[in-house]
């Protein structure tokens, strides 16, 4: 049984009789009928009553039109679906994102979502390597990360280098200069894996320009890190997009050298399907 054998029969059931159901199918009548005694002797039972004037269902052929409505019903459907994510209106995409570039994610999440209502976004949150094993297994479609992943494997786009702001609160002189307030700071805590390349030149830097050494330690959590900023239990080095959570009771410097700037892009492994859904979303970045 088939969806050709489906749409016959149910042309057969809507019809007073097989030669009726052969002109609106516009094939010869004898063919029909040949289809018609297949499909009988596939199930073992009569499905039609027939008569020169007007054939009957019986109460098999009446089952039988039921469930082949539902079922080329369903095929119509899922043809639809996959029609549908193919030029970008229906389907799911699977992303990935560094913690601190949720804040970027989310404003571009609420501006596909607005243009595109049924898309399914599934976000998951992670660190680098576990991010990168996501990608290689295909569990995530793309993701957002400031880690530069192996050219030979994955493809790298829409990469943005931001600013970087040395950010405090309001107990210092907001009219000291940069060095002043490292100097008085207590800790130095950065949004940053140790591992970073931006963490090891900021390090760098600070040892050398303050001129005594401090505590600089990591920590991934934003509204934590920001909240021992407040309140005067460190300083830090935040990049520029991360300006609009901040307090008003923060304040902020501008660093201004050239090597100390904060890079992200969107990756995505080599030589995979790449649906117009995943084309539409990553046009919004």
């Amino acid at each position: 049984m088939d969806i050709r054998q489906l749409t016959y029969f149910i042309a057969i059931a809507e019809s007073n009789t097989i030669s009726d159901a052969a002109k609106k199918l516009n094939i010869a009548q004898s063919a029909l009928s040949q289809m018609l005694k297949q499909l009988e002797t596939e199930l073992g039972t009569i499905l039609i009553e027939r008569h020169k004037k007007q054939h009957h269902l019986t109460p098999s052929g009446c089952i039988m039109y039921d469930e082949a409505l539902s079922i080329t019903a369903q095929i119509n459907q899922a043809k639809q679906r996959i029609q549908d994510s193919n030029v970008g209106i229906l389907g799911s995409i699977n992303i990935g994102v560094d913690a601190l570039l949720s804040t970027i994610l989310y404003s571009t999440i609420k501006n596909y979502s607005q243009t595109y209502p049924d898309i399914k976004l599934n976000i998951f949150q992670n660190d680098q390597a576990t991010l990168q094993e996501m990608l290689e297994a295909r569990q995530i479609d793309v993701a957002l990360t400031h880690y530069a992943l192996n050219e030979d494997e994955f493809i790298s786009i829409n990469k943005e280098t931001v600013p970087v702001y040395l950010v405090y609160s309001d107990n210092y002189d907001e009219h000291w200069t940069m060095n002043e307030i490292l100097r008085q700071s207590k800790d130095i805590i950065l949004p940053l894996h140790k591992d970073e390349k931006l963490y090891k030149e900021l390090t760098l830097w600070l040892n050398n320009s303050i001129g005594c050494k401090k505590n600089i330690t990591s920590c991934a959590d934003v509204k934590l890190l920001l909240q021992l900023i407040k309140t005067n239990q460190c300083v830090s080095f935040i990049p520029e997009f991360l300006l609009r959570e901040l307090p008003k009771s923060i304040y902020i410097h501008e660093v201004t050298l050239p090597t100390l700037t904060y890079s992200y892009q969107w990756v995505y492994l080599k030589n995979r399907y790449f649906p117009k859904i995943l084309t539409e979303f990553l046009s919004f970045n």
